[in-house]
């Protein structure tokens, strides 16, 4: 079965997490050795195409600081899938996920699939890793059904340096949301 068209995805999570980093990393681009924070909303867009896939992602890397709030609601708007990111080496950004997960269920008005990833797996060792992941995996069961326009599907620990899981967190999005487009056009 082919897929093909254009989703439109937002990034999201607390400032210096590595989203931008992880766009970057799946949209093939160099790498920068520093990043300033986005201030707002920084757009991309991205075609992947492989054998039984062309996609075309939108995507909306959001500011994660407290003042673009009322900025990312109206981003919000029309997104069809988000992946929520929190920093391996900030337990900080894991805290606060459930006030991303309420802003964005407040914003919209259909329900999207949402992806936790764990960034910058690179900076922890192996046990520290395996406790966030299973942590990971907690939250996202506790909470698959608690919103009433989010379905958090699943979680992936990754690192946007080394391109670990990010190719695969983004092509897994991208294919539920085309196949949930092609369930609401059949009649």
């Amino acid at each position: 079965m082919s897929v093909f068209g254009t989703v439109k995805i937002v990034l999201l999570g607390d400032y210096a997490t590595g989203k931008t980093t992880l766009k970057r990393s799946f949209m093939g681009l160099h790498l920068e050795e520093v990043y300033m924070s986005t201030l707002g909303v920084d757009l991309a867009s991205h075609k992947h195409v492989d054998e039984d896939i062309e996609i075309t992602f939108q995507i909306w890397d959001l500011g994660g600081q407290r003042e673009f709030r009322k900025l990312r609601k109206k981003q919000y708007v029309g997104s069809e899938g988000g992946i929520l990111v929190f920093d391996k080496s900030r337990p900080e950004t894991f805290a606060g996920l459930s006030i991303w997960l309420d802003e964005i269920n407040s914003s919209i008005s259909e329900k999207i699939p949402i992806y936790l990833l764990g960034n910058k797996d690179d900076l922890m060792g192996k046990e520290q890793n395996e406790l966030f992941d299973s942590q990971a995996v907690i939250f996202v069961e506790k909470n698959r059904d608690t919103y009433e326009f989010l379905n958090l599907v699943d979680y992936y620990s990754t690192c946007a340096l080394t391109g670990s899981n990010v190719d695969a967190a983004f092509l897994d999005l991208g294919r539920i949301i085309m196949l949930k487009k092609s369930d609401d056009m059949k009649i």
